[in-house]
């Protein structure tokens, strides 16, 4: 059943992103804003994926590389890295804001407060970590995407959009996996493995939409 829900989560995100990509650029840059916190927000979830425990944050990961790399294609590397600096900016934001509700004592009607003390207990440190593996990750996915978009113009977007991905998302599972999952998940051997072949899966399934984006978007390339 998981696996089901796994890929229509894949369409259903890549529908959204090309749809905010269809109505422009501050659409796209909001997206990428949401899908990093919606990342950060599900990465304590576990579930079943193939056999193995993974977390439920994978499909935002690549999602939110996909969206970079659109960014970067349609309207330039200026604006992608501009766009890293307000994703970084809004994750800081509410990792601040999600303490304050923390440390607001419930009334005796409230029901909800273990509920939100489970969700973002661990949020400071899942969120700072991923403020700095994601802004390293992303930023060298950025540099590694425009200098393969480069080198390989004969090729079709989604093949600089693969070899970055792969790269950038070994690097980040790793960093990520030891510094904000140790002693929270269960088995970070699984984590690590899982977290890393379903990130492949991820990159070869959104690959084809990448068609979908050259037939039914109109691209001027952007040099900046």
């Amino acid at each position: 059943m998981n696996e089901l829900i796994f890929f229509v989560h894949i369409i259903a995100l890549v529908s959204f992103i090309l749809l905010a990509l269809r109505i422009g650029k501050e659409a796209l840059i909001a997206t990428v804003v949401v899908i990093v916190i919606l990342g950060n927000l599900f990465v304590t979830k576990q579930m079943s994926l193939f056999g193995l425990d993974v977390t439920c944050s994978e499909v935002y990961t690549i999602g939110a590389i996909f969206s970079l790399n659109l960014l970067q294609t349609y309207f330039g590397k200026r604006v992608t890295n501009r766009t890293l600096a307000i994703v970084f900016l809004l994750l800081f934001f509410v990792i601040i804001m999600s303490q304050f509700q923390l440390y607001y004592l419930p009334s005796k009607y409230d029901s909800m407060h273990h509920a939100f003390t489970a969700i973002l207990d661990y949020a400071p440190r899942v969120m700072i970590t991923s403020f700095f593996c994601t802004l390293t990750m992303q930023k060298l996915d950025v540099e590694l995407f425009g200098f393969l978009k480069k080198r390989l113009t004969r090729l079709p977007f989604f093949a600089p959009f693969i070899c970055a991905s792969l790269v950038t998302q070994l690097l980040d599972t790793l960093l990520f996996s030891f510094i904000a999952l140790y002693g929270i998940v269960h088995n970070m051997k699984d984590i690590i493995v899982m977290s890393y072949l379903v990130k492949m899966t991820i990159i070869f399934s959104i690959a084809p939409f990448t068609f979908l984006v050259k037939r039914s978007i109109r691209h001027d390339p952007v040099q900046v």
